[in-house]
Parts: C-alpha cells; structure tokens; sequence
C-alpha cells in the first residue's frame, strides 16, 4: 500500500471513530468559588462558576436559581447544568436564596434577595444583562426579583424549568383538613409551600402579570409529563394534580404565563428536567435568543370561574391507635389505587372490601433523593392497589402512635364529580359559591355531610372555621356562603355520594382552595 493510499484508510478510520465518538467527553468543571456575603447563614451568598478555557464574550453570563427547600447543590451535581454550562463555554453564577437555612422562603423574602444578587453577578462579570436558568419554584422567586424589586433591566431572558405559575394542588392538600396533620410532621408547612397554594398564586399573578416590568424580559416555559418511577413521590403526584403533571408541577401551570414562550415537554420528573443530560440541549438554544418581543399583557384570573374534576377519594387526620375510615366505590372500575402515607414505617395499612377481604399495604421507604424537594417526599408510601374493586363500603383502617396519615384513592375508569367555584381570590365580605355535577348520577342527601372551611396555617393543624351547608338543585350540589373576613388562605374540604344508574352510592373527595385579600389585595402570610 503506498503512502497516499495509507493516508486516505487512516482518514477514514480517524473519520469513522469521530462518527462513533463525536466528542470528547466533558470535563468536570472546578468548584464555584463563595461571595460569603452572609457570614452568619447562607440566605444571599452567592457563587461565581470557574470560567472555562473556551469561554465567549459573545456567550450570556448565566445566573442558576434552583427550586423548593433546594441549594445551589442543585446544579453543581453529577448530571448538572454547571458542569455542561462550563463545557459549553458560558460563564456561570448560582444564588442561595432563605431555603438554604433550612426553612423555604416565599417570593417576597427570596424576591428581594435575589434582586441584589441578580445586580451583584452583572457586576462581576461587567454585562449590562445577565440570563436566569430557574428550577421550579426559582422561576417564581425569578418573576417578583424581576417586577417588584427591580431586577428586569439587568435580565435579557429566563427559561423556566418546571416552574408552578399557577401553583401547586400538592401545596393545597398540604393545608387541607385531611393533609395538614401528615405536613405539619413532615415539617413541609412553611412560607415556601404556603406560597405556593393556587389561590396564592392567582392573587401572585393579578399583581404581577399587569405590571410593565413584564416586557424587559423574554421568559420561555418548560414542563415534564413523567415520574421517577412506581411508589416515588413523583408517582403519587399524578395521582392528585389536573391533567398531565411532572409528578410536582401540571404542565398547565408550568405553561401558565400567557406572555410566556412554550420551549418543551418532555417525559421526564420534576427532578429530571433541571438534569444536563435530560435538558440542557433543549434550553441552551434558546439562551442564544436575544431580542426582546412585546409581551402580551394578561388578563387579571382572579376574577375567572375555575373548573376541576375530581375522581379520587380523600381521608386523613392523626394516629393514635387505631382509626378507620369509610366510603362508598362503584362498580364496573378498572383499578383502584390507594397511596396512604404516614410519617413512620411501623404504621400498618390495611384496606377491607365490602366482602371482608383484606389487603395489605406494600410500604416504600421514605425517599433519600437529595434532587427532590416535593412537599410529601419524606412521608412513607403504603400502597395498595385493586383490580375491578367490588362495589360497596370500603374501610381504611390505620394502626400506629404518634404518627399521622393521609390517603389517596384515585378511581380509574369510574365516575367523575365535575367542580366549579366562582373564582380563586376573593375581597372580604364577598359572596362565594361553589357547586358540583355528577353528570347523570343523582346525589345522596341523606349521606351529604357539611363542609369544612379552614384557615391554612403554618405551624399548627388548620383549625375548622365554618361548616358551609349545601343545597341539591337540579342535580347540582351547590353552595353558597359568605367568604371570612380575615385575609389569609382557605380549604373547603368535603365529599360527595352520588348514586348511579345502578343504584350504587359512590364517594369523590373535593378540596377547593382560595384567597382572601385585604383592600390592598395583600394576603396574610401568617
């Protein structure tokens, strides 16, 4: 073989293993370096990413906010954003915002924070913008840094990672009559999640989707549609949150800005999505995405009825000893599924058909993932699950101490009871009404029970401040009451049997969240 001949096989063979192997492979970025602009805890320090040896001036300076009772760690991981961020050339900072200490922060105290941050990191690198990756509740805490305290003019784009814009039904639950005693163990009752009610969020949204600030930033969405996997907290999720979900966050709220630019979905976790393998390739495109456009300014929600469909059945409350709780399924269900969760793993589950039969509980250990921050995460999951459930009076019984309980039975292939409330965010001294229709089903009056209107607390159980009466009215569960007077945000928590064509009754649990503002619009945190 002659030399050109040789040179043109190991052209070939140098072209064929480029084709395998496209790239190197990525190198691990060193360690960010500390501004301990806070010596006493880390709420507002800040760290600024080695700059890597291809970086570009022509490349955005990228600030990182992570989510919900997370750290900076969120990104500096193996599988992170910093370490592709780094290979890519861009020059990168991340934030510890109140969650850091310990105790989550609301958009306000984590807002005004990262304002100071957001100036401090333009600063540094001496760019008159900087661009935001946020992860889930970052993205919120990115919106009030940006409007309220201004930020907006140091920011060119924020491409959010499964960002609840219009709340969490998880969060609701978790002040609930049935959730609350569970949540205040867990521990998970703080301003974070409190904030992240969906009344909370629509009354965020009238005071923050209207302001001009709006249009100095390009603020692109992202949503997952999967989970981590059978009995992860993520998989419980999808059992409670409208339509498609991430396990955490529905799409519909991750998509909830209506000056937002949709960027994807994917079918990957709430923990997955801020994943450099699963993400990065999707976002980084659009960081290149300078220009501005004129923002659609939305109208105020606030004022909008809310529609919901429920077809799970709700029960919960504290273990001591033995507690048992009833309720009614239907025939011809596919599958029943009954996720109970607990704080302790001695707490026995068991569930007893209309025949006797008993089922026990299968128990997953409480989840050790360090890159969720879901507010049930650290419950022990009891599942149980049933093909084709007989119709009848099922029983729930919980055998523990000390301990408290929260069940889920989500109904697949059954009925459906449809909710329509009047709006999310009302003034004191409004008029509230709220009804369900159980389509051709008639409702059971003899088995309606009054409902239970609390006050969602930090710190404590939510206490029951009303029972508001129902009225049947052509086959609509209706009621009408008078919102408290106290701003602050509010459960109603109650069930509906219905009777079906068959003459058997059956059980959907409801739990409608609102707001109450004073005459400034504010909420009460505490």
């Amino acid at each position: 073989m002659n030399q050109k001949a040789l040179s043109r096989l190991l052209a070939a063979v140098t072209l064929s293993t480029a084709l395998v192997y496209p790239q190197a492979a990525s190198a691990t970025a060193p360690p960010p370096a500390l501004h301990d602009d806070n010596p006493s805890g880390h709420f507002g320090d800040w760290y600024t990413g080695a700059v890597p040896p291809n970086a570009s001036k022509d490349k955005p300076v990228i600030l990182f906010v992570q989510g919900l009772h997370s750290t900076y760690k969120t990104w500096y991981t193996t599988d992170g954003y910093y370490d592709a961020a780094y290979n890519a050339g861009y020059r990168t900072a991340f934030v510890q915002l109140k969650d850091a200490d310990g105790t989550g922060g609301n958009m306000w105290t984590n807002g005004a924070k990262l304002a100071e941050v957001i100036k401090k990191v333009a600063d540094y690198y001496g760019v008159s913008k900087i661009n935001i990756i946020a992860h889930s509740k970052g993205g919120i805490d990115t919106q009030a840094a940006l409007v309220h305290y201004g930020a907006h003019p140091y920011v060119n784009v924020v491409h959010q990672l499964s960002t609840p814009n219009k709340g969490s039904e998880l969060a609701d639950l978790a002040y609930s009559n049935w959730a609350g005693w569970l949540a205040d163990i867990l521990g998970k009752k703080d301003d974070a999640v409190y904030s992240l009610q969906t009344s909370y969020m629509a009354n965020f949204r009238s005071q923050t989707d209207n302001r001009t600030e709006i249009r100095s930033t390009k603020t692109y969405m992202a949503a997952g549609t999967g989970d981590d996997g059978m009995f992860s907290p993520t998989w419980f999720g999808h059992a409670v949150l409208p339509g498609e979900d991430d396990g955490a966050v529905s799409v519909d709220s991750a998509f909830g800005l209506t000056y937002g630019i949709k960027s994807f979905t994917k079918d990957i976790s709430h923990g997955q999505i801020a994943k450099a393998s699963q993400t990065w390739d999707l976002v980084e495109p659009k960081l290149q995405k300078a220009s501005i456009r004129a923002n659609k300014v939305s109208e105020d929600k606030s004022k909008s009825s809310t529609l919901e469909e429920s077809s799970v059945i709700l029960r919960g409350g504290e273990v001591e000893d033995n507690v048992s709780e009833t309720f009614f399924l239907e025939s011809g269900i596919d599958q029943f599924k009954v996720d109970t969760m607990t704080s302790s793993e001695d707490t026995v589950v068991t569930l007893i058909s209309p025949s006797g039969k008993k089922y026990e509980a299968d128990n997953t250990e409480k989840s050790e993932s360090e890159d969720e921050s879901e507010i049930f995460q650290d419950a022990v999951h009891h599942f149980i699950e049933v093909e084709e459930p007989e119709a009848g009076e099922w029983t729930l019984e919980v055998e523990g101490s000390d301990d408290a309980f929260f069940m889920v039975g989500s109904v697949n292939g059954g009925e459906e009871a449809k909710v329509k409330a009047s709006k999310k965010v009302f003034k004191k001294g409004d008029k509230a009404k709220i009804s369900v229709d159980l389509g051709k089903n008639e409702i059971d009056q003899s088995l309606l029970e009054k409902a239970n209107l609390t006050r969602s607390l930090n710190g404590e159980k939510a206490s029951v401040l009303d029972e508001v009466k129902f009225a049947i009215k052509e086959d609509e569960l209706t009621g009408n009451f008078n919102v408290p007077t106290k701003p602050g945000v509010y459960n109603l928590s109650f069930d509906v049997t219905g009777i079906n064509e068959d003459g058997e009754p059956f059980t959907r649990s409801i739990n409608y969240n609102f707001a109450v503002t004073d005459r400034d619009g504010e909420i009460e945190d505490q």
